[in-house]
């Protein structure tokens, strides 16, 4: 496989996902130029500026490929003149309603060489502007999120928060009807292990079914039994009762509760199945999907 020599367009801080995605493209055998976008504003006297010191770094570095990721905030100028130097992509994790599909991601879309979209039912709009388009998945940190041999004294969590914020609405729903544990404020080995003192793990996918986060990927690295809302086209990834199991009703989901915590071993066996496809879903195995388009 080709090596490239990567300008990384991202954010950068501790608990940022570009952290582990850009030591994915490293351990891939690239060359990766960090550039900490939003923090670069300030120095460069705004985001004109910032923009402006872009364009002159990547004719001096001359990258093979240049990776935005989001990039919320710089102008498209930015993308026009780096197509002159080099291969171009856009990599968007965000969901793609109409609030944040909007006109700025859009002259992106249109300008870059390829459209990795990090939300499945973003792919068919994207297409619309570009044709390169192609969902690409929400890579974990498979070194941050691992299982743990320790007491699984929790029946039922769900981790994340819970609030009146777009698309978490129906949250409350189920935290009214369902009896849960909700965890919330824990990062890295706090995550990994309330995940790992969790017999079932709760994922809930946006109301408008567009697709699933990062959340998914960290609970199938930890090993956890998942329970989930559905979202599109989620069986292009995951079996159904396999590799986790679906509920779109509170009354459902205290069903499937009652029935899993009643079947350990079924519950076991879905958790190992989901274990051993999340291996798949590595850092690297992005960042050769990244390069690839």
């Amino acid at each position: 496989m080709k090596k490239y020599k990567i300008l990384y367009l991202a954010v950068f801080n501790p608990n940022s996902t570009n952290v582990y995605q850009s030591r994915g493209l490293k351990e891939s055998g690239h060359e990766v130029i960090e550039y900490n976008y939003r923090d670069m504003a300030g120095p460069m006297g705004g985001a004109h500026g910032r923009d402006t010191h872009l364009i002159e770094l990547a004719k001096v570095e001359k990258p093979d490929l240049v990776i935005y990721s989001k990039a919320n905030g710089m102008h498209h100028r930015v993308i026009d003149e780096h197509n002159k130097i080099s291969k171009t992509v856009l990599w968007y994790m965000d969901g793609t309603e109409p609030h944040t599909f909007n006109q700025e991601l859009i002259e992106k879309i249109k300008r870059v060489n390829g459209f990795a979209c990090g939300v499945e039912a973003g792919v068919k709009k994207s297409l619309e502007f570009n044709s390169n388009t192609k969902y690409i998945f929400q890579p974990a940190d498979e070194m941050a999120n691992t299982p743990l041999d320790i007491n699984k004294d929790i029946d039922v969590s769900f981790i994340g928060h819970i609030d009146n914020a777009k698309g978490h609405e129906h949250r409350h729903k189920y935290k009214r009807s369902v009896p849960f544990t909700h965890i919330t404020g824990v990062f890295g080995d706090e995550h990994n292990k309330a995940v790992n003192r969790s017999k079932i793990n709760l994922n809930f996918s946006p109301e408008n079914l567009g697709g699933c986060s990062v959340r998914i990927y960290k609970l199938l690295q930890c090993g956890a039994f998942i329970l989930t809302t559905p979202w599109y086209n989620m069986e292009e990834t995951f079996t159904i009762g396999k590799h986790l199991d679906v509920f779109k009703t509170p009354e459902e989901l205290r069903d499937k509760i009652k029935y899993y915590l009643n079947n350990p071993n079924e519950m076991e066996k879905i958790r190992k199945n989901a274990y051993e496809l999340s291996k798949q879903y590595s850092v690297s195995y992005w960042a050769n999907q990244i390069t690839n388009l």
